[in-house]
Formats: structure tokens, C-alpha cells, sequence
């Protein structure tokens, strides 16, 4: 599975993807989670409907703009599935361009292994939910270990983030655990995002009722009771 063959979307340019940055946004598909509120259901469950992007398109256009674009962001789907990722990274790089990663955690041996090698310049993770009730939300088994051992490899990057989409099936008492264990971890950079019920990979949650605003302020000074920085993105 070549990570050239599955690049399933591209914006040319972002000013919301990466903070303070203009960004172009690469979407790989394939996941090997199943969180039931994502909302790219098309890019997880059937990326083989959707006609790749070809790289020399891709490589051509930031080429033709590098003026305008200050990094990439790789997003997904989940990057960390394909094996010539760091290829990819690569190649971006020698063209003097900042990179983003955007990752579930699943495989902190390949995040090791890129940031060890200076290919990426911010790390976004998502954490799901709770420890103990994170096979109820991504829909499939996972070894919580590795979870763990990413935020960790995360947490000692210079320039990274946390986030958390409020599916309102996660409970406060579920968001109090993960600030709990930021706080014990001394981590910070914790995002709260927005839910959007559409075409989410769980096609139920398409009906359920997001979090009011005034809920996720509530979250918000809740996450803050515990970590030094914590924000919300997309009401």
C-alpha cells in the first residue's frame, strides 16, 4: 500500500489547519480506527471510491507557490499506517516546507522514528476518550500502551497539540480522566473541538445533538482547572 497511490484529498491552501500559518492540507485515506463521530466516513471506509491525487500535481503546485505556503499538513485518514510516509516527508522537506503531522497515536514507533529524523516540525494527536472506554469510541481493539507512549513521544516535542472532538457520547466525567492524566503527565496544549453531526462514519451519529456552547465553556473551564493551556476550536 503505497502512500502515493492514496493521497484522497488536497487543499492548496488553509488558514485554519496549522495556527499563524498558510497551509496546504494533504488527506490520506485508510484508518485503522472506526470513532463513530469522524466525519470523513468516505476517506476511512471506502477510500477506493475516491480518485487519488496524483504527487506531481501536488509537488508542482507548492513549487509554483512556495512563496505563498509556509508548511503542509498530513492528515487523514491516519498517516502513520503507511510505511513510506517518511518518503513523503521527505520530499516536502527539500523543498524547504514546514510540516504538520496529524495522528491517532496508534504507531508511536513510526512517530519516533520521524521525529528523530527532523521530519516534522508540529505534532496535532487525537485522543479519543478515556482510557478504559477507548475501544467504545474508535469502534475497534487497541493496545492502550502504544496510545500512551505517543502522547508521550508528543508531549516532548517542541511544537505540539492534544485534542479532544466533544461527541457528546464522552461524558464530563470521561474528559475529567484525560485532564486528570495531562495533569499528572505534566502535559499541555489541550484543544477541545467541536462535533459535527455529518457524514460520519457511524451514520447514528448523524442525529445526535452536538454540545451546546455554553456545555463545552463548562469543558473548557474544567480542562483549565487541570492544565496550563487549553483552548476550543470550530463552534
Amino acid at each position: 500500500m503505497s502512500i502515493y497511490e492514496n493521497i484522497k484529498g488536497f487543499f492548496p491552501n488553509s488558514l485554519v489547519d496549522w495556527d499563524g500559518k498558510v497551509s496546504a492540507v494533504i488527506f490520506l485515506g485508510n484508518c485503522n480506527f472506526r470513532c463513530r463521530y469522524c466525519h470523513n466516513r468516505e476517506l476511512v471506509l471506502e477510500p477506493e471510491k475516491i480518485k487519488a491525487i496524483s504527487f506531481e500535481e501536488i509537488k508542482n503546485y507548492l513549487e509554483r507557490n512556495r512563496d505563498f505556503v509556509d508548511g503542509i499538513v498530513i492528515t487523514g485518514g491516519e498517516p502513520t499506517l503507511y510505511p513510506d510516509l517518511k518518503d513523503l516527508l521527505s520530499e516536502f522537506k527539500k523543498m524547504g516546507l514546514k510540516i504538520k503531522l496529524e495522528t491517532n497515536g496508534s504507531n508511536p514507533e513510526m512517530l519516533k522514528n520521524l521525529v528523530d529524523a527532523g521530519l516534522v516540525d508540529f505534532v496535532a494527536m487525537d485522543i479519543k476518550t478515556c482510557f478504559d472506554k477507548y475501544k467504545e469510541i474508535i469502534g475497534v481493539d487497541v493496545d492502550i500502551e502504544k496510545i500512551k507512549e505517543s502522547i508521550h513521544i508528543v508531549k516532548s516535542f517542541p511544537a505540539y497539540e492534544f485534542r479532544i472532538t466533544l461527541f457528546p457520547e464522552i461524558k464530563q466525567e470521561d474528559f475529567e480522566e484525560i485532564f486528570k492524566y495531562f495533569k499528572e503527565n505534566n502535559i499541555n496544549n489541550l484543544f477541545l473541538q467541536q462535533f459535527r453531526a455529518e457524514n460520519c462514519v457511524d451514520s447514528k451519529a448523524d442525529d445526535v445533538k452536538p454540545y451546546s456552547k455554553e456545555e463545552i465553556s463548562g469543558f473548557l473551564e474544567l480542562a483549565k482547572k487541570y492544565l496550563g493551556r487549553a483552548g476550543v476550536r470550530n463552534l
